[in-house]
């Protein structure tokens, strides 16, 4: 196994990684505007270690090389690839001493800082177009989906408070809401919801009830595309 299939920082060679090839992207912008713009994801260059960083910088070097759709990068292109040839050779060296460590360290500091130099270029020239920016070897950030509607809370409880006039609910957490809307009514007057405050937790205490009369409960839970239906109902008589 070799350094870069393990990751490991020993003895790197800087024509190792020659042999990337330029992603088979399209450079032509798209026509017309698309609701979300593709922008440039810059998470790898601290999460990767050396020498997958080494990999990915080769393969954005390919890909800048001659792109049309890039005609004058920011650093240039011939620069990031002297600053990753130094750190090659900072990475092969960094075993040797302390001192060595912290070059290997402080070239990768250089590097990371010309790589997102180069990505605020990418990003403002490719003008959001994923085709133009993928082909610069640059990987894009994950669009986010929006959540449909979400289901109503499920195994919702109820319990007397420790205060007289209240009731503790609760009920199991939805995945992917935001909060939780509570809703109740005397059995004596059932058909008059209150609306109690939104909560952030799947739990709320409700307050001002009179004892000795019974309360149905209900909650639903609110995610983007808004609220869910209520949940089945839960009655419990005030202390």
């Amino acid at each position: 196994m070799n350094a870069l299939q393990s990751g490991t920082a020993a003895s790197i060679d800087a024509t190792a990684v020659e042999a990337v090839s330029a992603p088979s992207v399209s450079v032509t912008p798209t026509s017309g505007t698309t609701a979300r713009k593709a922008k440039v994801s810059v998470g790898f260059i601290t999460r990767s270690t050396d020498a997958i960083l080494i990999v990915q910088i080769q393969r954005i070097l390919v890909a800048m090389t001659g792109n049309a759709a890039y005609p004058s990068p920011t650093p240039a292109v011939a620069t990031l690839a002297s600053a990753n040839t130094a750190f090659i050779a900072a990475v092969n060296a960094a075993h040797d001493s302390k001192v060595a460590k912290t070059v290997r360290r402080q070239q990768r500091t250089s590097l990371e800082a010309l790589l997102r130099q180069l990505a605020q270029y990418v990003q403002t020239t490719c003008a959001g177009d994923l085709p133009t920016l993928l082909s610069s070897g640059y990987p894009a950030q994950r669009r986010q989906q929006p959540v449909g509607l979400l289901p109503s809370p499920q195994n919702l409880r109820l319990r007397r408070g420790q205060l007289g006039g209240t009731l503790d609910a609760r009920c199991n957490r939805v995945p992917k809401a935001g909060a939780y809307h509570w809703r109740y009514a005397a059995a004596t007057a059932p058909g008059t919801w209150l609306i109690a405050d939104p909560t952030l937790a799947a739990y709320a205490t409700l307050t001002g009830l009179v004892p000795g009369i019974q309360y149905t409960v209900q909650v639903r839970s609110i995610g983007s595309r808004g609220p869910s239906e209520w949940s089945d109902a839960a009655t419990l008589m005030v202390a």
